[in-house]
């Protein structure tokens, strides 16, 4: 049994991760009040007209220090499954050099589940390149691992894979839990 599940050890504490930033930028309160409202503004902050740039500093507020972006990389015929860890800034410095069409992802639902400070969110998405297109470009499954802490909650990792023809989203996540 690990140390941090033993009633009967007490853990070295590290350092708060949250708390030892005090220079991290601070969130519009609106968008950390509720997990709905953070999904919501993650989707704002990944999104951008052709040529535009991401709200990179809307983005880094939602994660806590050192909070991650993980993109799924499917198995192919050259090799396994893989996943590329990204920090706020690397991800939106990735999405601005490649955003010549314009990319807007949305939710179209949430599978929530909280324990304590917790939650984890399975959210399915919609990526279109422009607003009023009809129908997505692309759709997945975005999981998000919060923490709420004070009066806020923090993404403490987003991780996402993409439908494909071997790969459907499961009708339970088509819909709000």
């Amino acid at each position: 049994m690990l140390f941090a599940q033993s009633p009967s050890v007490t853990p070295p504490r590290p350092a708060s991760v949250v708390a030892s930033h005090p220079e991290w930028p601070k969130a519009n309160p609106g968008d950390v009040a509720s997990i709905e409202n953070i999904i919501r503004a993650f989707y704002s902050a990944v999104s951008a007209p052709a040529g535009g740039k991401l709200d990179q500093n809307r983005l880094r507020s939602l994660f806590v220090p050192g909070g991650r972006i993980v993109a799924s990389r499917p198995a192919s015929s050259s090799g396994a499954a893989d996943i590329c860890f990204l920090t706020p800034e690397e991800y939106a410095a990735l999405s601005d050099a490649h955003n010549a069409e314009g990319f807007f992802d949305s939710n179209a639902a949430n599978q929530i589940e909280t324990f304590g400070a917790m939650a984890h969110v399975y959210s399915t998405y919609e990526s279109r390149s422009n607003l009023d297109d009809p129908k997505p470009m692309a759709r997945g499954i975005k999981s998000f691992e919060l923490l709420h802490s004070g009066d806020r909650w923090y993404i403490v990792e987003m991780y996402w894979d993409s439908e494909r023809p071997n790969n459907p989203i499961p009708e339970r996540y088509l819909h709000n839990s």
